[in-house]
């Protein structure tokens, strides 16, 4: 991922709070999501893409 989400925005998060607040934590697949470090992902697919063209 290119862009970094800015820890202070006036705009609300389209994606984030509505969905995440209607998912069940519980569930095995949310708990997974929750537990892997998708900072590596990011660093290592970073290099396959450009800000000038996606």
């Amino acid at each position: 991922m290119l862009t970094k989400s800015s820890p202070i925005s006036t705009q609300s998060n389209l994606f984030h709070s509505e969905l995440f607040s209607q998912l069940d934590v519980k569930d095995p697949l949310i708990q997974l999501a929750n537990t892997i470090n998708w900072t590596v992902f990011d660093d290592a697919f970073e290099q396959h893409y450009s800000q000038n063209n996606g």
